[in-house]
């Protein structure tokens, strides 16, 4: 059976295991993402890891041990924000709207960083890269022809990487 780790899955149920700083309805494990996770090397054939990348601290340790978990072959797929989004720039406190991002009671949702593709590449060089998407924002056609419209990828609100542990 492929055994998938869903990394920050909130309410998310996708994969096999799923972890998560608390329990939510669909955790199967609370941990502490920035310490080493309590699961064996070379365990999962795919680790899953949406819109939590940018709440890590230590980037390092975080991506080691998705390293460390992830089967020889096994694939990794991230979302994470973009740094170059333009409401990001305008609205200084977009990371705690709730319309957003979720957020638990009495837990600040911070955002520690904001990602290009060379910091991608850069943080996940020990993985082969199989492609990197930039993901327009809008809920409408209209609003995502006009974000693609906008200079220097300022419409792109996440970067969708896909990589293969070598």
């Amino acid at each position: 059976m492929k055994r998938i780790l869903n990394l920050g899955c909130g309410n998310d149920f996708y994969g096999t295991d799923r972890v998560d700083f608390v329990k939510t309805c669909a955790t199967t494990k609370v941990c502490d993402l920035e310490e080493k996770l309590p699961f064996e090397d070379k365990t999962f054939d795919e680790v899953y890891c949406k819109s939590v990348l940018e709440h890590i601290r230590n980037l390092k340790t975080f991506i080691s041990e998705i390293y460390r978990v992830l089967k020889k072959g096994g694939k990794l797929y991230v979302r994470t924000d973009h740094s170059g989004y333009m409401p990001t720039h305008l609205f200084k406190k977009h990371e705690h709207n709730k319309s957003l991002h979720y957020s638990y009671q009495d837990i600040e949702d911070k955002h520690y960083h904001h990602f290009v593709e060379s910091h991608l590449r850069f943080l996940f060089k020990d993985f082969q890269i199989d492609k990197i998407v930039y993901v327009y924002g809008g809920g409408s056609i209209i609003k995502k022809v006009l974000a693609k419209l906008l200079p220097k990828n300022l419409g792109v609100v996440h970067l969708d990487l896909c990589a293969t542990k070598k």
